[in-house]
């Protein structure tokens, strides 16, 4: 019989315990606000698949000329390419390649942030139809500069 009590309250402590964090991370956390770059799909040079965090102009300058090519600039259509790396740090997904076209997306649908890190969370949408041409969904975003961890979900 005391080896059944010590177990229920050993029960109901670990249950306190675990609700309460729980409760704690929940009530500390912030939606971020991102800010659109571009979003597609890149044509002519593909890159490798990729979730990647760009902290300053020589790194971004690097991306910039992996997804360019001579006979089609992916970055012509981004909102901007100036990046203030004082303020902001860039957040590039890139999915992989797919060999049919269609409707197939990559989005980075929220990102949230707690006392110590930020999540950020990527969706995919594989959507698609036999065409002759190969697809590599892309989602672009900055956010103010953190020096906190970011977590790709």
């Amino acid at each position: 019989m005391k080896k059944h009590l010590i177990i229920l309250l050993y029960s109901v402590l670990f249950i306190i315990t675990s609700c309460r964090n729980d409760d704690e991370n929940i009530e500390n956390k912030n939606q971020i606000n991102f800010q659109l770059i571009g979003k597609g799909n890149l044509i002519g040079n593909y890159v490798n698949s990729q979730n990647t965090i760009i902290t300053n102009s020589i790194q971004w300058n690097n991306f910039l000329n992996q997804i360019d090519s001579t006979t089609y600039q992916t970055s012509a259509s981004f909102i901007t390419t100036y990046i203030d790396f004082n303020e902001f740090i860039v957040i590039v997904v890139v999915d992989e390649t797919y060999p049919s076209g269609g409707q197939h997306s990559i989005e980075i649908t929220k990102m949230e942030e707690y006392p110590k890190y930020i999540t950020i969370n990527v969706e995919k949408s594989l959507k698609g139809n036999v065409t002759s041409f190969i697809t590599q969904p892309y989602h672009i975003v900055k956010i103010p500069k953190t020096a906190k961890s970011l977590i790709f979900n």
